[in-house]
């Protein structure tokens, strides 16, 4: 399972610092950019190691979405009519889901799409709005995320593999905004709401299969986001305590651990397998921005990409790979794969 680097708790928090050599591991990191392409962003990794996420084209002026193959080598893809295609997350049998702009006779949209292996994609829209934020997708094909009415309220979605769409919305408040980021295999969702009937608090929420709502709070935190859900109902995901981000896993039962990097100032998790393990960032004393795994002990492993200034992971799959983006030294945006 994974979290869309657009994901609201992505983008909320930034993370990491030094660790103790006590917890020194082998790992195999390996650097990779698009020929030609800018900015190389992994934003979600298949069980088979093929990473998937998006570049900047400059001779086209445009964004576009790859596929990079456990091998090394590449594909390129666009939506239809796109300036910009942003793929978010991949599923176990290779179906890659995100959004594009499309920019038709009578304005500007931006919509999502479904990529089968073969190449063929499929477009929709997830409600009646403008803008469609594809986040998550499992083995069955049923995708989750957002939309945005033409109100500027957010809702979440639940896509069929039939194009059936169900909106989803946590919360009670006159004012609510409820964003889907993450879906198991059974169909259970998780994400974050907006209700401003508990103070403007921002919560996380569990949906059933059966379209029950539970929602919960990680107690004393000023908001909570659940990011991502693995196979046994597991939740992970971030919360905001004394103006400082930490992570959490809600187990099945309903009870809630937190925990965050030793040492780190900000701590973000990012992914979730089905091993329990764990996978994000943090950030230490200087402001650095390091990788880590968590394993399903607790026991945590720091690791930055040899020679970055900042690393970032992205995505995790079921075999615990670990794909993200690492900066060097002139600031310029890589992406990598950690084995």
């Amino acid at each position: 399972m994974k979290t869309s680097i657009f994901s609201p708790s992505f983008l909320r928090v930034t993370v990491l610092l030094a660790f103790s050599s006590q917890f020194a591991f082998a790992q195999k990191i390996t650097t990779f950019d698009l020929p030609g392409g800018l900015a190389t962003t992994p934003t979600a990794i298949s069980p088979s190691g093929r990473v998937v996420g998006y570049y900047g084209d400059q001779s086209a002026m445009a964004v576009r979405g790859f596929i990079r193959k456990p091998n090394g080598t590449f594909t390129s893809f666009d939506a239809p009519n796109s300036t910009y295609t942003l793929p978010t997350a991949v599923s176990p049998l290779e179906q890659i889901i995100g959004f594009y702009g499309d920019n038709l006779d009578f304005g500007y949209q931006q919509l999502g799409f479904l990529r089968n292996p073969d190449g063929a994609m499929a477009t929709f829209n997830g409600g009646s709005g403008t803008v469609t934020f594809p986040e998550d997708i499992n083995a069955f094909g049923e995708v989750v995320g957002d939309w945005e009415d033409i109100g500027q309220r957010v809702h979440g979605f639940f896509r069929n593999p039939d194009d059936t769409i169900i909106s989803i919305d946590a919360g009670s408040g006159s004012y609510v905004g409820t964003h889907a980021l993450g879906i198991n295999a059974a169909g259970q969702v998780t994400g974050s709401f907006f209700d401003d009937s508990t103070g403007f608090q921002t919560g996380g929420f569990l949906r059933q299969p059966d379209g029950t709502i539970e929602t919960f709070n990680v107690p004393n935190a000023t908001s909570t986001a659940g990011i991502a859900i693995n196979q046994q109902g597991w939740i992970l995901g971030n919360f905001t305590e004394a103006d400082h981000s930490h992570a959490f896993l809600r187990r099945a039962d309903g009870t809630i651990e937190t925990f965050d990097v030793p040492g780190a100032t900000d701590t973000a998790a990012v992914a979730i397998n089905s091993k329990g393990e764990v996978a994000g960032y943090f950030i230490d004393a200087n402001s650095a921005l390091h990788g880590f795994q968590r394993e399903a002990n607790g026991h945590i492993k720091t690791f930055d990409v040899p020679n970055a200034t900042r690393t970032v992971p992205t995505a995790m799959n079921a075999k615990g790979e670990i794909t993200g983006v690492f900066y060097d030294s002139n600031g310029d945006q890589h992406g990598f794969v950690r084995k």
